[in-house]
Formats: C-alpha cells, structure tokens, sequence
C-alpha cells in the first residue's frame, strides 16, 4: 500500500475515533445537569418552540375571541328581543288594565298576546316617499301576510302589510301614507273618524261632523276595530289641532301626529291574530 494511502487511512481511523468519542461524551450524565447534546438541541430548538407556541395561542385567543364575540352579539339580540316584548306586555296591561279585567284574565290574555307578535327588523324604506312604507325581514315562512297590524317598540300603531308579502320579506303600509285609513276615536271626547295619511310626518282625522262638539290638542287618538283590520285600543296618535275645514263645512279639519318616530322606526311588531290577523 502506497505511503499516501497509508496516512489517509490513518487520519480516517483518527477522525471516526474522535468522533465517536464526542458522542459517547456528551451522553455522559453530568450530575443533575442535562447532557451537553441535549442542552445543544434545546438551546436550539426553544425559540422555535416558544414562537410557535405563541402563534398557536395567538390564533386560540382570536378564534376564542371571535366565538365569544358572536355570544356577545347573540345575547344582546335576545335582550333587544326581551326588551321589546317587555314594552308590548306593559302597553298591553296598561290598556287592558283600563278595561278593568281580573288578573287572571290579564294573565292569560297576556301569555297570548306575546305568541302573538312576530318581531321584525325594518330593512327598507320607499326612497320616492319615505313616509309611504317600509319592508321588514319576517315574511309568509314566518306567519306573516296581509292586512296584519304592525306597531313599534312601543306599541304604538306603524301601519299595516300589504301585498307584496315574500317568504322572508314584507311590505307595510304606513299610516302617514295618504292611501291609509284607520278607524280611531279620541280617549277623552269620543270623535270618531277615519284617519288618513297626508304623505307627511302627520295625519288627517276625517269624517268628523262639524257639529260634533269636544276635542283638543293633545288629547290621545287609538284604533276602535270597525275596520276589521287593526285591534281595538291600539295607540295611534295625538290631536294636534281642531278647526273648521273650509273645503267642507260639513265636517272638522282635525290634524293628528301619529306616535311612532320614522327616525327611529328599526323594530317592529306584527300583530298575526286579531282582525285582519286571522283570528
């Protein structure tokens, strides 16, 4: 064998022998300490960990955050919805309660009266005449149609729906459209009339005979059910003046501004029984 061979087979033998010594020497325990490959690998290693662990628990956090973002959001509509029926039940009692009926019958009539209501949110308005009519998300899939009377958080009187009704879509007519007309009396005079839209922020309280004594402003305007459409004892309005009509002297001009606010008309309540409501 060649003299260079030699030495080249001899530095191999060196160098796998020094090898092998490291290894057998960083595997030897060093007391409570960890071996020298084992703190090589972790010094190595943990930031990688600690980044990846801290991306993991970045995402954890924000998908955490965003289920209880939607729980948040659920439980605030359900105490919308809570809030809102809680203001029909106290408009109920209260009318009911003016009638005079027994607890027990306000009781009953009052569980019936919220399986009643369907609860709608406002997504439309007619641009040509905002004070002609509104859609609403709730349609024939959930037990609306028409002629159903429809009132605000409040329960005062909105208006009405009319054709066309959708599955999840309706249209309601408003009571401040000139095509309307509800049969009212005042609470404290007793004029009864139609009342109509002007296609404005008010009302018309039409076929009041000019002879027909009593009425002033402020005094509170609600439905009578001659109609066969809106329930009886719905509020509706207030008188805002009382003069004569020059038009027709036969009959009063009497202005009424409904109670319902347009800029805040964003929930509303379909009543689904009762006249016009099918049964």
């Amino acid at each position: 064998m060649p003299l260079r061979e030699k030495r080249r087979s001899a530095l191999v033998l060196a160098g796998l022998t020094v090898f092998h010594i490291l290894l057998i020497s960083i595997q030897v325990p060093l007391g409570s300490r960890k071996p020298y490959f084992e703190r090589a690998v972790f010094f190595l290693y943990a930031p990688v960990q600690r980044a990846a662990s801290a991306a993991v628990r970045g995402l954890g956090s924000a998908w955490t955050g965003y289920f209880d973002l939607r729980g948040v959001r659920r439980e605030n509509q359900a105490l919308k919805r809570d809030n809102f029926f809680l203001h029909q039940d106290v408009r109920f009692l209260e009318d009911r309660l003016g009638l005079g009926a027994s607890e027990a019958l306000l009781r009953a009539n009052l569980a019936e009266f919220e399986k009643t209501l369907v609860a709608a949110r406002v997504i439309g308005v007619d641009s040509a005449n905002p004070h002609q009519s509104i859609v609403i998300d709730k349609g024939s899939l959930d037990g609306v149609a028409k002629d159903m009377a429809v009132c605000d958080r409040n329960g005062a009187l909105v208006g009405r729906t009319v054709a066309p009704i959708g599955l999840k879509e309706a249209m309601v007519q408003l009571v401040t459209d000139k095509d309307s007309s509800v049969s009212v009396r005042s609470v404290v005079a007793g004029l009864t009339g139609a009342m109509t839209g002007m296609s404005t922020g008010f009302c018309e309280l039409r076929h009041v005979l000019a002879s027909t004594e009593g009425g002033q402003e402020g005094e509170e305007v609600r439905t009578t059910g001659f109609d066969k459409i809106y329930p009886p004892g719905i509020k509706a309005g207030t008188i805002q003046s009382l003069e004569e009509d020059v038009s027709s002297p036969i009959f009063r001009k009497i202005v009424v501004k409904p109670y319902f606010r347009f800029d805040a008309l964003d929930v509303v309540a379909v009543l689904t029984k009762g006249p016009g409501g099918g049964g």
